[in-house]
């Protein structure tokens, strides 16, 4: 008698939690698995006049998988020489279903910005994003940004920069928590 009763009471706010709106929920990762820049570098000795680019690699979560398999891309943008990089719109990765962009609110230099990611779940538009900071910063290793590796090497060449720690020693990659969202970030 007493389990009935309190099924009863329970029974209107059944409804009213099926009413809520979507809630933004944590998803499994994304990676960074590698990022490869060219810049223009200006001074006596750099070169100011490059095709610039950044290019990485991607693992994310497969939505149709239920064991939670990931797949890989790999994702491009470029700036033609004579161009100062800056950041840029979406821009579909090799996997279209993922899109790719250095956005405007991160955006601080050539050795200092955002990587953002976002993939397409639904017709509907909603989907994960993921972001994170990179930057070139060897006098605070302990900084989870501080993934680049930035060198100029020898006269006359642009400023190259990779996914290898701030000491250019060893390879890393960057884990990035994917938020589920109504639809693609402005």
């Amino acid at each position: 008698m007493y389990g009935q009763t309190v099924i009863t009471s329970l029974l209107p706010l059944l409804s009213l939690s099926l009413a809520l709106p979507l809630q933004t929920r944590d998803y499994p990762d994304f990676v960074l698995t590698s990022l490869d820049a060219i810049f223009p570098y200006s001074g006596v000795y750099g070169d100011e006049n490059v095709n610039s680019y950044v290019n990485v690699g991607l693992t994310y979560p497969d939505p149709s998988s239920t064991t939670g398999a990931t797949l890989s891309t790999t994702c491009s943008v470029n700036w033609p020489s004579g161009t100062a990089p800056a950041p840029t719109s979406w821009t579909p990765c090799a996997n279209s279903t993922v899109q790719f962009r250095l956005p405007t609110d991160g955006w601080t230099s050539t050795t200092n910005f955002r990587v953002e990611f976002w993939e397409q779940l639904n017709a509907n538009g909603s989907g994960l994003e993921a972001t994170h900071y990179v930057k070139m910063d060897p006098s605070d290793p302990s900084d989870p940004a501080s993934v680049l590796f930035c060198y100029q090497k020898g006269k006359f060449n642009p400023l190259t920069c990779t996914l290898t720690g701030p000491y250019g020693t060893s390879a890393t990659t960057v884990s990035m928590t994917a938020t589920e969202e109504n639809t693609i970030p402005n």
